[in-house]
């Protein structure tokens, strides 16, 4: 008889009997204290004459764009006002050549607005005085977009007016659709005279909406409209109103209303500036990531010790519990008036806020001056105050920021300085933007472990401010990748390294950006052992009864087999004969 015996090799060690102790480093929250201002870029070189209101986009891909106005003959667009445009490619890091966009213009276009939908389309809005398109020679909204098949054709948007337009604010969602809405006295739908807040949306097949009004609401007029889309892209605006409505006073306050993205369902009003007593004035509201809303405005009541100047407030909304926060001060350092703020939610960790400030800080003179602020989310702390134009000796005005895919704080102003880098004592549009490192990446533990020879699988958290992470493997504990090599580069979120030896392997991940590589992940430890390492305890043991089973079966069909041929082969007994 054969007996066939299957040797079945069963590590020792498992995930539960791994008796070394790794300590892992301890990975922080994002930390912006070692960031930096980049050195102030000069984006107008193209004009002699004073560039005057200007807007600010960023795309998906990290592109930047800005319009701006002026005064400037240049592109054949005569010496009225007229709006001018330019791209900058995040891949080739450069600027476009400078555009034209008021090209049918026949008196003054200003106060350009832009914004960019998630196909890259750029969205226009502006003001024109001149009779096109039969709009009369009242002052009226026109729109253009662009493609990847280049300019549209320039829109007539308020068909509905026949009055006076102005205050514009646009924002576009991910179906290619524009939102605009804009301060109007025309006595349209509601015949009371006083000014009022009007919305229209614009098709991704070219399509305007009939104008609605936004405050049918108010009795007295309202001013300073500011739109943006929830994260279920239902639109939301705010506004500030003279109206005594609930209980709010006939001094200025901040209302707020939402449109589902049906276009349908209007929200009941709210009152944001709940506890002001003094005049509420242009809120801004940023990009609203997982159902929370931050608004802005500059407020001149003496709240939380404020002082009577104007000063910026703040709010937010989440929409978890559908609840307002209480207002807070966010010029605490200004000694004078602050106004004309923007602010910017990265969708992580901070709000980032912009504003113009008659404060006299050292060095600065007496013009007015950009201050800057953030807010930690998760600590829900203040920065220390930035002062972006603290060696400017002229007026900074008009700021507005916007925030990349990595977190970038991209910020444009106007200043008249004429020593900033040859602009001349006009007034020229500047660039300046905030970064840093990536914040340090959570590798993640490493199932199997211990695991077989072939491939082990990596995973991580994704970095908000990475553009790759570099992976690092050795066969010792590392803490540091000071004089190491990457064993390789990836700009996923995961990788399957191939080990051919067993041994004991250490894991690390560095997060890279342009601006330098981040702190090292914790480390994530594996061991490698033979062909059935990967499976645990239990498994080993169901899959030996199994192959022990077999083994049985076989040795009994053996022993049958075997019994069988003997019975066969057998000579039978000879019988007498009788």
């Amino acid at each position: 008889m054969v007996v066939i015996v299957m040797i079945i090799p069963i590590s020792s060690i498992t995930n539960s009997m791994i008796n070394e102790n790794i300590t892992e480093q301890s990975v922080n929250d994002k930390d912006l204290s070692s960031w930096w201002w980049e050195p102030l870029e000069l984006l107008s070189a193209e004009f002699d004459s004073n560039n005057y209101y200007s807007s600010f986009a960023v795309d998906n891909n990290n592109n930047l764009y800005f319009v701006t106005c002026s005064l400037e003959d240049i592109l054949s667009a005569g010496t009225d006002l007229d709006v001018f445009y330019k791209k900058f490619d995040y891949g080739t890091k450069s600027w476009s050549d400078l555009e034209l966009i008021s090209t049918d213009s026949v008196s003054n276009s200003d106060a350009p607005v832009i914004a960019v939908d998630s196909t890259g389309t750029v969205h226009i809005a502006w003001f024109e005085s001149g009779d096109i398109l039969g709009s009369g020679l009242d002052r009226d909204i026109y729109y253009r977009q662009k493609t990847s098949s280049g300019w549209g054709s320039i829109e007539l948007v308020s068909l509905e007016s026949d009055s006076t337009s102005s205050y514009l604010s646009i924002v576009a969602d991910s179906n290619g659709v524009a939102h605009v809405v804009w301060e109007d006295y025309a006595d349209y739908l509601i015949v009371d005279g006083d000014q009022d807040i009007f919305y229209k949306h614009r098709s991704a097949a070219g399509i305007w909406s009939a104008a609605e009004i936004v405050t049918d609401l108010s009795t007295q007029s309202t001013y300073a409209p500011d739109i943006q889309l929830d994260s279920q892209e239902n639109i939301i605006i705010a506004w500030n109103d003279l109206t005594n409505i609930f209980g709010s006073g006939v001094d200025g306050d901040v209302f707020y209303r939402k449109l589902d993205k049906d276009f349908i369902t209007w929200s009941p009003l709210k009152l944001i500036s709940s506890e002001s007593d003094g005049s509420s004035n242009v809120p801004k509201i940023s990009k609203c990531v997982e159902g929370m809303i931050h608004i802005v405005w500059h407020d001149s009541s003496d709240y939380d010790g404020a002082g009577t100047d104007a000063d910026i407030f703040y709010k937010s909304y989440d929409s978890k519990v559908d609840s307002w926060s209480i207002t807070e001060v966010v010029s605490t350092e200004s000694t004078s008036t602050s106004f004309r703020m923007n602010i910017e939610f990265d969708g992580t960790d901070y709000v980032y806020v912009i504003w113009e400030d008659f404060t006299d800080v050292g060095g600065g003179g007496t013009g007015n001056n950009i201050f800057f602020k953030y807010l930690d989310i998760n600590t829900h702390t203040w920065s220390s105050l930035a002062i972006l134009t603290y060696d400017h000796t002229e007026s900074s005005t008009y700021p507005d920021l916007v925030v990349d895919s990595l977190g970038h704080v991209h910020t444009i102003f106007l200043d008249s300085d004429a020593s900033l880098l040859g602009s001349s004592s006009d007034s020229d549009l500047f660039y300046k933007k905030f970064v840093g490192t990536p914040m340090q990446p959570v590798l993640d533990e490493i199932n199997p472990n211990p695991a077989s020879m072939g491939n082990i699988l990596l995973s991580w958290l994704s970095v908000q401010d990475a553009t790759n992470y570099s992976i690092f493997r050795e066969t010792s504990q590392f803490y540091s990748i000071a004089g190491l090599t990457a064993i390789s580069t990836t700009n996923t979120t995961s990788y399957s390294d191939t080990v051919s030896a067993t041994g004991n392997y250490y894991y690390a991940i560095v997060a890279v950006n342009e601006y330098g590589k981040s702190l090292v992940s914790n480390i994530q430890f594996v061991e490698v052992t033979g062909i059935f390492a990967s499976l645990e305890i239990g498994e080993l043991l169901i899959f030996a009864g199994i192959v022990l089973g077999l083994q049985l079966i076989f040795f009994l069909l053996t022993i049958t087999l075997i019994n069988s041929k003997i019975q066969s082969t057998a000579k039978p007994k000879a019988r007498k004969k009788k």
